[in-house]
């Protein structure tokens, strides 16, 4: 979920030195406000096709869980390797509903620890310089083997980081099929941008006003389109897709007349000599005698 991507940037801004409570809660702060604002512009941009498209249920765009559905919804004119793409999307709604629940959990558990105190830091001193840094936290003693310990140490690397796998591949499978229908040129760009960072709502609503369409159509629409400009700009030269330029000896092609290949260009002089005389007779093919010399003469007894 693009909220939890934004975690990762929001300890960018976290001040150094700062304490993991107050570290988790400017990260959570941070990141809670660029998702409602990324949120906005998703939830626009769905109200906007579903409208001018006709798609029933508008309502969902506006409603977690249900607006990850509705992409798939309006993205219907396109599929993935011919997977649906309502069935992928509400595929990724019930995942990233329970990726949400488990993370609101993980997180509720480790403001508990961390402001009480309850973990032991993990450090590693480098072989190089000899500094020693924090990498990480662990449940101390005190709550060491109870649920709440469990669920600090084990919750997020261990459980939550595979559904965050499967919730990436099927995002990759929704985005594709939603660029495909709105943004046929740039699919390839705006997927890739919407996946790797978390801005999926900025591209959605960059692309809200575009008419979908079937991304196989495009495709041959575009293939028509440029196949009529190259018989047009054939027609207008004569035939010559090139324009009268001959691309095999870069000079220019002349026109044919009276269907002579030849005739306006320099023809081959003695036209009437066989161009194999070499091969045969030692007169060049000139020679008066009714057989040509035997080539293989030489091989025989």
């Amino acid at each position: 979920m693009d909220f939890f991507e934004l975690l990762n940037y929001a300890d960018l801004f976290t001040p150094y030195g700062s304490s993991p409570f107050d570290a988790l809660w400017i990260s959570l702060t941070i990141a809670g406000a660029l998702f409602v604002i990324f949120y906005v512009l998703e939830a626009i941009a769905l109200w906007t096709i579903s409208g001018r498209e006709g798609y029933k249920h508008r309502w969902m765009s506006f409603i977690p869980f249900f607006n990850t559905y509705y992409i798939g919804v309006v993205s219907d004119k396109n599929r993935f390797y011919n997977l649906p793409s309502k069935g992928v999307s509400l595929a990724l709604a019930i995942i990233e509903l329970l990726l949400v629940a488990g993370y609101i959990l993980y997180y509720s558990i480790a403001g508990i620890v961390f402001a009480g105190g309850l973990y032991d830091v993990i450090t590693q001193t480098s072989s190089i310089t000899g500094q020693t840094i924090v990498i990480g936290y662990q449940s101390s003693g005190v709550i060491s083997g109870t649920w709440i310990g469990w669920i600090f140490d084990y919750l997020d690397i261990y459980i939550l980081q595979w559904f965050n796998l499967v919730y990436l591949l099927l995002n990759v499978l929704v985005v594709i099929s939603f660029f495909q229908t709105y943004a046929c040129r740039r699919y390839v760009l705006m997927s890739l941008g919407a996946v790797i960072f978390p801005i999926k709502g900025i591209l959605m609503f960059a692309v809200r006003n575009n008419t979908g369409m079937n991304y196989r159509d495009y495709v041959r629409g575009e293939q028509r389109r440029r196949y009529e400009m190259y018989q047009q700009y054939s027609n207008q030269n004569g035939g010559n897709p090139y324009g009268g330029y001959n691309p095999y000896n870069g000079r220019p092609t002349p026109p044919p007349s009276d269907g002579k290949p030849y005739e306006g260009s320099s023809a081959p002089s003695g036209s009437d000599e066989d161009p194999f005389g070499g091969f045969g007779a030692s007169d060049g093919g000139k020679s008066s005698k009714s057989q040509p010399d035997d080539p293989f003469d030489e091989f025989k007894n």
